[in-house]
């Protein structure tokens, strides 16, 4: 080990010591100076919510104990500039290299091109490294060398490819790099204030973030749920589902770790014969697929968090209606199965999977709310917040993907809660008001005879509100504006073929106010060659000929939900095309420079700072009107904050 080599390494969403390919490099190149740069100007838009601040406050108070234990101490900085910072730890102990690991979200896309630029301009080398996937986003194409647009065909093409092995073992010493710079305590980073800090006590009692602690999630998932995930991945309450998504994306558990012993128990279940076993693997694998495709998506198509991949949506009359989605967020629809999920959600974080497709779906189809104010309030709600995940999940349900949700398909809650929670427990759970209603009428409310609801002590219109629109009459509204919007995309393309100057009104523009402008960037290269695992910028891509199979408008009753929520149906597809396919990580920059002004706002809350009103433990106030916290919304600095 070189002790004359003095390396930086970057902390971000990398929270651990296990598998970190840019701490071990550094490890083994000579002195080690950990840093975490808390910075929330870069933050923006995405300046994360209570619960995911809380997450990473322990997560950090974790990872320092644990470089501690090799012989270094994690270096906690608050800043106006990640730039600056990073310059100043160079400069205060004489750094030779700045290591970090990629990330791939649109916004962090930018960031780190430009940082990773200044620095080597500056003379400084630049190592960066992939910690978060099985594969690059730039190592995998379809034979064309084509981005793959569908779930199906991406995750086929990965499975196909070969891996290494890799050992998780963390670095056997630190040889710490000595300096001084102007650093804080945890306290002083600011990400968690004095009125948040009753709430949060109550996290800690299901929750115990740190990757030791992830370490022991994984185990006991694999140990005892794993072999019946197939038959219990839909069940709402218990141990159904990993419950490592937080874990994941605060990089405390390395993906390569979940997907490499995933791999070896179905082996084990195939030569034991065991079916139900080797369907729970692949099912769990596809997951961690979907979490894959997500970072894919993002990195080739950088606008995604900005407009959907289908061009037709950007011509959808969406209703900013933000009574409706204030009744959304607070669980004051009138639909039991819609309401309980959102206030679970708010009083902890987290919410299944089927819970997050049937409330994104009731949003976006019911009420016809924007899909990116969904989408930014469960930034700001979800625990386990993960802006690629967040950004497949509700492109998928609003008809925004290839292979997603059909735009015109409205599942009925009252089916959905009789399918999912045919016993009523789980809306009993988070709906105490309902909780004596008997369970043929638990997921209908309304068609309840009088005397029932008197004797329940339900009082519709007082302490549980009516239907806020009857399905009916949702999907007259929602065929109505599909109609619509085919109508003005025919009239838009019409208007180009013809040459005129006809003006075609833009709802992503009118509806959101937020002007896109085309930004066509050829030829791009990173700033440097670094090295083969050095992240890349997004390439090039031509739309022409990605014309997709046509698929029918309209559909006739219910229709089943696909088996694993969020996950694109591969034979769901569409007449759509892909849109801007050429976009890059500068394109994406240039415009947020432009629209920072002329941003959309998601609605503001009428209060933002008051302590959450319920939590899973707390059963004599989750007994208290839901009436009397009407006005209570999750608490942020960033309430509802600007769409960029």
């Amino acid at each position: 080990m070189g002790s004359s080599n003095k390396t930086i390494v970057w902390f971000r969403r990398d929270l651990r010591i296990e598998d970190n390919p840019a701490l071990a490099a550094a490890a083994r190149d000579g002195a080690v100076f950990p840093v975490y740069i808390w910075c929330p100007k870069d933050e923006g838009q995405f300046y994360p919510g209570r619960v995911s601040r809380w997450w990473l406050k322990q997560s950090l108070v974790h990872l320092d104990q644990s470089l501690k234990s090799l012989g270094a101490q994690l270096v906690l900085i608050k800043t106006h500039s990640t730039l600056s910072a990073l310059l100043d730890c160079i400069q205060a102990i004489g750094a030779t290299k700045v290591v970090f690991n990629h990330l791939y979200d649109p916004v962090s896309l930018v960031c780190d091109h430009n940082i990773k630029g200044k620095l080597v301009e500056l003379g400084v080398s630049v190592q960066s490294y992939n910690a978060d996937l099985l594969y690059e986003p730039w190592e995998v194409y379809d034979a064309k060398g084509q981005t793959f647009t569908t779930f199906k065909a991406y995750w086929d093409k990965c499975l196909d490819m070969e891996r290494e092995l890799v050992t998780f073992l963390p670095p056997w010493k630190l040889l710490p790099a000595t300096g001084t710079v102007a650093k804080c305590s945890i306290e002083e980073l600011g990400l968690e204030n004095e009125t948040e800090k009753s709430s949060n006590a109550l996290l800690g009692r299901a929750w115990t973030p740190g990757w030791s602690q992830a370490d022991k999630a994984l185990n006991e998932f694999f140990d005892g749920h794993l072999l019946d995930y197939a038959k219990n991945r839909t069940k709402l309450g218990g141990n159904s589902t990993s419950l490592l998504s937080p874990y994941l994306h605060f990089g405390e558990v390395s993906v390569r770790k979940v997907f490499q012993i995933a791999r070896m128990k179905q082996i084990l279940f195939a030569k034991e014969g065991n079916s139900l076993g080797e369907e729970s693997v692949t099912l769990f694998l596809r997951a961690i697929g979907l979490r894959e495709y997500s970072r894919y998506l993002c990195f080739n198509f950088p606008f995604s968090h900005e407009k959907s991949l289908l061009s037709n949506l950007r011509f959808f009359p969406w209703q900013a209606d933000q009574d409706r989605f204030k009744a959304w967020r607070q669980g004051r629809t009138g639909y039991p199965l819609v309401d309980a999920g959102m206030r679970e959600l708010w009083a902890t974080g987290w919410i299944h999977n089927r819970i997050r497709v049937i409330v994104s779906s009731f949003a976006v189809k019911v009420l016809l709310l924007p899909w990116r104010w969904g989408m930014k309030y469960f930034w700001d709600t979800l625990m386990d917040a993960d802006l690629e995940s967040d950004i497949l999940g509700w492109q998928y349900i609003s008809g925004s993907l290839p292979d997603g949700h059909e735009l015109e398909r409205l599942d009925s809650p009252e089916v959905q809660g009789s399918k999912f929670d045919p016993e009523g427990e789980y809306v009993r759970q988070w709906l105490p008001e309902l909780a004596r209603l008997p369970t043929e009428w638990i997921h209908h409310p309304w068609d309840t005879p009088d005397k029932v609801l008197k004797v329940s002590g339900v009082e519709l219109g007082v302490n549980y509100p009516r239907p806020i629109i009857e399905i009916d009459l949702a999907r007259e509204h929602l065929t109505k504006a599909i109609f619509k919007m085919w109508e003005m995309e025919a009239a838009a393309k019409a208007a180009n073929l013809n040459g005129t100057n006809e003006v075609v009104v833009d709802n992503s523009d009118g509806i959101e106010n937020l002007p896109i402008p085309k930004v066509i960037l050829r030829n791009n290269t990173p700033c440097a060659t670094y090295s083969s695992n050095d992240q890349k910028v997004p390439t090039c891509h031509n739309s022409e000929g990605n014309q997709l199979k046509k698929r029918s408008r309209f559909t006739q009753g219910e229709r089943p939900l696909p088996d694993n929520g969020h996950s694109p149906n591969p034979n769901e597809a569409t007449s759509r095309t892909i849109e801007d396919m050429n976009s890059t990580a500068e394109s994406s920059m240039s415009k947020k420079q432009t629209t920072s002004r002329t941003s959309f706002s998601v609605p503001q809350s009428s209060s933002s700072s008051k302590a959450n009103p319920f939590m899973e433990s707390e059963s004599s106030e989750m007994k208290q009107s839901w009436q009397e916290r009407s006005d209570m919304e999750q608490s942020s600095s960033k309430d509802r904050a600007v769409e960029d």
